[in-house]
């Protein structure tokens, strides 16, 4: 037994023989002949099929020997005649090696692959072309390549591949083709992306496509805009500031509305700035690079933004990275903050005229824990509690205490209801006011919003309730003084609707008597009576005198809301002017058998003021006293001086009287108390405001007393710098100032 071996590289052939004594014999040979072969002596070979056949291949062959072969002429013989026979049993292997490597790649590869000869048939397809245009390879093998194109494009593609064969070029590689459509056998169409090489077979070209589906690549893209789409429409809508920036160059991709309008500048305009124009601090270098704006991301750091035209915006900013419009970028959310800083600092400016009380929305937490019956105050809760409170821990009790009496029920009642239901609990109260407070007639008291809910246990039972107290007092406040402005309000708005109720009737009334009594004159009815002729003069002349009081008051009214009014003073004599009054007066007087009367003290001074509204003051109070006096009664003035020197008038009578809640509402325009229900009286309800108005332009004061079925008096007192003792020393002070 011995071995030979084999080494080929089809110029020459190595042989080298093992013996059966161990003994090696090289031999080397030139490539034999293929005429040679039929010479060969038969001999018993047996090949190991498992070593591989190549160029290079070596081969194990192995024979029977009885002997070690000593002839070299043997030798050289039967090796050029086995090699030929080796070699194409080499050939042929590698050739079967390679067809199933190149079936294995077929069914391997991810892509459709198809080879097309220049008749542009269809001679190869493989199983993921099959799947992809939906026909098997033996419904497609030989068919024209048109039947995977779309119809409407069917004349481009050819002349695309006409173009392409006659170029130089062998292959075109995806990417570097515009984007294809192909058609499937039920005819839907899907994007593709197509390499494309030539080959030449002995003198047949063929071209070999490998075919890409694009449509969930196609999907994804048309998400991903669909996505930024919603995204830029989303950024559109913010109400504060968002930019987004190119990371590598800075470059302002999109700005909304919003950031246009903190910066000042176009939208076109903006984009294709760097982030730098607008950002404090931020360098012309990439958004990559820098030391905090390359941070992933960074929230609420305050940074100037510069402003076309005005100063920079102080701002809130905040970044994200994210990936827009395939770049990666950079969105900058920017919340302007001038406007508040502003409000602010005016803020600042006017609490410092405020005390440590009038802090605004003061809000504190507390906890009441049910297993040991414990309130744990926040410090602020308790400072809203005031001083009943000065600890942070107590007992419901001792919360109750700084409830106002009449509010605590509602505290007690909420909890109760709540404890069943375990429902949150809000509720408004009062607080107990200081001692300080409780003196003060205009003081409001603390006013606050309890909020709870409760904690429970596993089990469903309540362990504690937290919650907290907020000072509402100032909402409070500001609550009652729109309720009193509306109560005010309708209570103007009822009060001009009797005024021109009344003043309709005023007017009317000495209308018609003036118009009347004028048409018996004019068309002399009575045939010339003089004595009823004047009579009727008289009546006209008193009409047209009450129209021109009312107009009057009318008038100082307008003037005296509107700031208008002028005080032309002068040293008068207050007696003086009351005897006069109370001779206009008398006759009224007489009519309802009413005692008029005056008493002046001989100490009373001389007044600096304006003597047609001092004569207007004590008119007005003179008719009020004797149209709401019943007959038989007296009313009288009293001119006296003070213990301070100033001058007082008092105006006082007998009669109806007021009821001491409509003393203050009688002082205001418009405004008429019936105190006698069924009797009717003149006027518009101007008297007596206009008497308090006048008195307080000379810085004077009118105090009203009354009791019901007793009289009313009416006081007015002038400052003492306005008392002068005789005319003499008037006219001396006046030429002095």
């Amino acid at each position: 037994m011995g071995s030979l071996l084999l080494k080929s590289d089809h110029a020459q052939a190595e042989l080298s023989l093992n013996g059966v004594d161990g003994e090696r014999t090289s031999y080397t040979s030139k490539r034999a002949r293929k005429d040679d072969i039929s010479s060969i002596h038969p001999l018993s070979l047996r090949f190991d099929d498992k070593t591989p056949l190549g160029e290079n291949a070596v081969l194990q062959v192995q024979f029977l020997a009885c002997r070690r072969p000593k002839n070299k002429e043997l030798t050289e013989m039967v090796l050029s005649r086995l090699y030929p026979a080796l070699v194409c049993r080499a050939r042929a292997d590698r050739a079967e090696t390679s067809h199933r490597l190149f079936k294995d790649i077929l069914h391997a590869a991810g892509d459709a692959i198809l080879t097309i000869d220049q008749s542009r048939n269809i001679l190869l397809f493989n199983e993921q072309a099959q799947r992809l245009f939906g026909y098997t390879s033996e419904e497609i093998i030989g068919k024209p390549l048109q039947t995977l194109i779309p119809h409407e494009v069917q004349a481009a593609h050819e002349a695309r591949i006409s173009e392409f064969m006659s170029r130089p070029d062998h292959s075109k590689s995806m990417g570097r083709r515009p984007e294809v459509f192909g058609r499937r056998k039920d005819n839907s169409l899907f994007p593709a992306d197509v390499s494309i090489a030539k080959s030449t077979n002995g003198d047949q070209t063929l071209m070999t496509a490998v075919v890409r589906d694009l449509t969930r690549l196609r999907n994804t893209e048309y998400a991903l805009l669909e996505r930024e789409s919603e995204l830029e429409e989303i950024i559109e809508r913010m109400p504060f500031g968002i930019a987004i920036c190119g990371e590598d160059d800075g470059r302002v991709l999109l700005a909304n509305d919003a950031f246009v309008e903190m910066t000042r500048m176009p939208a076109e305009e903006i984009k294709g700035l760097h982030a730098s124009a607008f950002f404090e601090g931020l360098s012309e270098s990439s958004l990559a690079l820098e030391p905090l704006w390359s941070q992933a991301t960074f929230k609420d750091m305050e940074i100037p933004i510069r402003r076309r035209g005005a100063p920079n915006a102080h701002s809130i900013v905040s970044t994200v990275r994210l990936t827009y419009q395939g770049k990666r970028t950079v969105l900058f959310g920017c919340n302007d903050i001038s406007a508040l800083l502003q409000a602010l600092e005016e803020l600042k400016k006017r609490q410092e005229k405020l005390t440590q009380a009038q802090h605004i929305a003061r809000l504190g937490d507390w906890e009441w824990n049910l297993s040991d019956n414990q309130l744990h105050w926040s410090d602020e809760a308790s400072r809203i509690l005031g001083p009943q409170l000065s600890t942070t821990t107590a007992t419901p009790a001792d919360f109750l205490e700084c409830v106002h009496p009449d509010d605590r029920h509602k505290v007690q009642d909420a909890f109760a209801s709540a404890s069943t239901t375990l429902s949150p609990i809000s509720v408004t109260l009062r607080l107990t006011p200081s001692p300080k407070d409780q003196c003060s007639a205009n003081s409001f008291p603390p006013h606050i919003r309890l909020e709870a809910r409760p904690e429970q246990h596993e089990d469903g039972s309540a362990a504690k309730w937290v919650g907290t107290i907020q000072d509402i007092t100032q909402q409070a406040r500001i609550h009652q003084e729109l309720v009193d402005a509306r109560n005010t309000a309708l209570e103007a708005n009822q009060s001009k609707t009797r005024f021109l109720a009344n003043m309709s009737h005023e007017l009317r009334t000495p209308l018609n008597a003036i118009i009347g009594f004028s048409e018996f004159i004019s068309q002399d009815l009575f045939d010339g009576d003089v004595q009823r002729y004047r009579s009727y003069a008289e009546d006209i002349l008193r009409s047209g005198k009450h129209l021109l009081d009312l107009v009057n008051d009318v008038l100082d009214s307008s003037r005296i809301e509107s700031g208008n009014m002028q005080l032309n003073e002068d040293c008068i004599c207050l007696a003086e002017i009351a005897q006069n009054c109370l001779k206009m007066m008398q006759g009224r007087a007489e009519e309802k058998h009413i005692t008029l009367s005056v008493d002046r003290a001989p100490d009373f001074p001389w007044i600096y003021a304006d003597s047609r509204l001092c004569r207007q003051i004590f008119l007005n109070l003179l008719v009020n006293a004797v149209k709401f006096t019943q007959a038989g009664k007296k009313v009288g003035v009293d001119l006296r001086r003070d213990t301070t020197g100033r001058a007082v008038v008092e105006v006082w009578d007998n009669g109806l009287g007021i009821a001491e809640e409509n003393l203050d509402r009688i002082l205001r325009p418009f405004e008429q108390v019936a105190s006698d229900p069924y009797a009717q009286h003149e006027g518009v309800g101007l008297g007596l405001s206009l008497c308090k108005r006048f008195a307080e332009l000379h810085d004077a004061e009118l105090i009203l007393e009354s009791e019901v079925g007793s009289g009313t008096s009416a006081r007015v007192i002038f400052p003492a710098d306005r008392s002068i003792e005789t005319p003499e020393t008037c006219k001396a002070s006046v030429q002095k100032a």
